[in-house]
């Protein structure tokens, strides 16, 4: 069918292969049978709507597809099966447990499920937090290609300060990060707010949804073995969100 906004169509075309994949700009002219100089002025006018960015000489979504993109995801089936599987942990069902997204370098809650304690913790739907400074949004700074996280952490000017354990440069951030990939899970101890620590996973292989979970506990509750319950139970519910984002 010819289209009638030819532009629109061919902009849409970049951002579903910049979806699968990064790609320099001669590859993504090949994979669409376009011109480079014609891929090179749509991607131009993305970059400028922050729908697309350079990294490492390749093509890349940016934020803006995330952010337009949370205002459809709270009716996908992801957010559902987030309601009903927390409600089935053995352990982190009593706690209180957020789904959220990456954008820029904060996180942006996208669901919660309230456990059964008596103290209920801020953590509202929509609220925005440095990534820095919170399980989750460690968790997906980890998960990121060296070469991205690279790029965002070289962007910082400074390192948000909420509590004596918050980090204090790149460097300190930077090992804490390398530190969750060889754990497998992010760990606020009280970076964000005092009292409070949380532990978060970010869900593997889905482009579509750039996601993590966590749970939030008060510090004084925690044992080891309830840390190691929780993380279990955080896993699961990862894992479990993975293979449904991906479908």
């Amino acid at each position: 069918m010819h289209s009638r906004s030819p532009a629109v169509t061919r902009a849409v075309a970049i951002l579903e292969e910049l979806a699968r994949s990064p790609l320099p700009l001669s590859q993504l002219a090949r994979r669409l049978d376009l011109a480079k100089s014609t891929v090179a002025n749509l991607c131009a006018a993305l970059e400028a709507c922050r729908m697309v960015r350079r990294v490492d000489g390749r093509w890349t979504l940016d934020h803006k597809v995330v952010e337009l993109g949370q205002g459809f995801l709270p009716g996908t089936s992801v957010v559902d099966e987030f309601v009903r599987y927390c409600a089935m942990l053995p352990v982190a069902s009593a706690e209180t447990i957020l789904l959220s997204v990456l954008d820029d370098m904060d996180v942006v809650y996208l669901a919660r499920h309230d456990g059964t304690q008596n103290i209920r913790l801020a953590s509202d739907v929509g609220q925005r937090l440095p990534a820095v400074v919170s399980g989750m949004g460690k968790a997906l700074l980890a998960a990121l290609p060296p070469g991205e996280l690279e790029s965002r952490l070289a962007a910082l000017d400074s390192l948000p300060l909420l509590t004596r354990r918050s980090h204090r440069d790149v460097s300190e951030l930077r090992r804490d990060l390398f530190e969750t990939r060889r754990r497998g899970y992010a760990i606020d101890r009280e970076e964000n707010t005092d009292g409070v620590t949380c532990f978060g996973i970010a869900l593997a292989g889905g482009r579509s949804i750039c996601a993590a979970v966590s749970v939030t506990i008060l510090t004084v509750r925690l044992t080891q073995e309830l840390q190691d319950a929780l993380v279990v139970d955080l896993r699961r519910l990862a894992d479990h969100l993975s293979i449904v984002a991906a479908h």
